[in-house]
């Protein structure tokens, strides 16, 4: 079988030589060639010379085109701000700022970068896509109502639902334009990307979420075409409900366990993608760290309807060696040498200690409230950047009396961090050093009720 045979046979729930292996190809693959985030998302000809290393290096049998889910807002007027590496980050939601939906610009496959995008993936369907499955990525519905409004789109869910609705069918008909678009080109799989419905209760994620997901579904499945959801964070509670949204295929992160969802997909006849945890295993363990996880994952996952992949999109930092040797064992069952040369997990957290790469503790105050934030990065994390948001809404509300960090555990203070506090799933609010946001973004009522409570107690 061919990587993109491979790849078909697992979104159509059927059985494939071996598992197949499809790293999601973020800005990384920008590292490869000697280039940077914002250079890859804005030239079609060094996205298709990274992905196309990604692919030859890796032995994947199946590649991104690319992984930005700023796009579509950055040509409705939403503001980014860039980074070298990492996706840009939305920084001016335009319904925030006294625009309403019929100020925005109208919506055409001509504007802003989608013609960088969409150059690229017909290029590479036309390079590799012979034998690599090429998966084109767009925004969903919900995530992109977010970049629009902010982090208020939650209070909205609330206190004006007629609203929130009026704003998810608009960037429903976006996401389903994106769709038809994508098939154009002749991608092979259209994966539709909403980190932030895994921040959401499932009883949310039916009323606005599930109708909104379909008209994209529908779009590509009316065009014989293979549609995916992706949810980042921890999508466990809305992973049924995803299946029953119809996809082909749905793809999550290390949050998530993996039988748990290959049951699920066995009821569904449904293909699922995970969940190689990113930082703790493929930026930070070393080449026998990352294939031994990978083996369980396989056992696991089995040659029906599972496809292996990274949690997320990998980071820009994530070591080439890490990536080849999983691919090596996928593709050819190669074992690593030795780790000589190569720091463990373990020997990466303790060189930190030593170096004094740490996040301290930090005392509170009587009058004083403490917000610690665990994300794995607000740059490139939707769910983070708008649980970040919420604090940032607030913090002006209370002077001296607030101070707010974020730790990310894309460095090895970040993880130890992480373990110390006992967090689990990512992003994490503590207050106080307690946690009181568990994967989920508050509004700013609540918060600040929180907020509040604490200053008084």
């Amino acid at each position: 079988m061919t990587g993109k045979e491979r790849v078909l046979k697992a979104l159509c729930f059927q059985e494939a030589d071996r598992v197949p292996w499809v790293p999601f190809t973020g800005v990384h693959v920008a590292k490869l060639i000697d280039s940077d985030a914002e250079s890859l998302l804005k030239d079609s000809g060094v996205l298709v010379e990274a992905v196309s290393a990604a692919a030859e290096r890796y032995h994947a049998d199946g590649v991104c085109s690319a992984f930005d889910l700023q796009a579509e807002a950055e040509v409705l007027g939403c503001e980014l701000h860039w980074s070298k590496n990492n996706p840009p980050a939305v920084t001016g939601h335009v319904l925030a700022q006294g625009k309403t939906l019929e100020d925005l610009p109208e919506f055409t496959k001509d504007k802003g970068r989608l013609p960088v995008f969409f150059d690229a993936t017909r290029r590479l369907v036309e390079k590799i896509g012979d034998k690599t499955a090429v998966f084109a990525l767009c925004c969903g519905p919900f995530t992109l109502a977010l970049h629009l409004r902010g982090s208020a789109f939650i209070m909205d869910m609330m206190k004006k639902p007629e609203e929130a609705h009026k704003v998810l069918a608009f960037c429903a008909e976006i996401t389903r334009r994106m769709g038809e678009w994508y098939m154009e080109t002749g991608a092979h799989v259209i994966a539709v990307v909403d980190p932030m419905t895994s921040q959401i209760a499932p009883k949310h994620f039916e009323t606005f979420v599930t109708p909104y997901v379909r008209p994209v579904i529908d779009e590509v499945h009316s065009k014989k075409g293979i549609v995916t959801l992706f949810c980042c964070g921890n999508a466990t509670k809305n992973i049924e409900l995803m299946m029953q949204s119809k996809p082909d295929a749905i793809a999550f992160d290390e949050q998530v366990d993996l039988g748990f969802v290959k049951e699920l997909a066995k009821k569904y006849r449904v293909c699922f993608e995970g969940n190689i945890p990113l930082t703790t295993t493929l930026l930070f363990g070393s080449p026998r760290e990352c294939v031994e996880d990978v083996k369980k994952r396989m056992e696991t996952g089995g040659t029906t309807g599972y496809i292996l992949s990274p949690g997320c999109d990998l980071p820009y930092d994530t070591p080439f060696y890490n990536l080849e040797a999983v691919g090596k064992y996928v593709a050819f069952g190669e074992e690593p040498s030795e780790t000589s040369g190569f720091l463990s997990l373990e020997d990466a957290l303790a060189n930190a200690e030593e170096s004094g790469d740490v996040f301290e503790d930090v005392a509170v105050e009587p009058g004083k409230v403490f917000i610690e934030i665990v994300t794995l990065d607000s740059e490139g994390c939707a769910p983070c950047q708008y649980m970040c948001e919420a604090v940032k809404n607030v913090a002006p509300l209370y002077g001296d009396k607030l101070r707010w960090r974020e730790s990310l555990i894309k460095s090895a203070a970040g993880i130890k961090r992480t373990m110390a506090l006992g967090v689990s799933t990512l992003p994490t609010m503590l207050i106080n050093n307690e946690v009181v946001y568990d994967n989920i973004i508050p509004t700013a009522e609540d918060l600040m009720k929180q907020i509040d409570k604490r200053l008084k107690g």
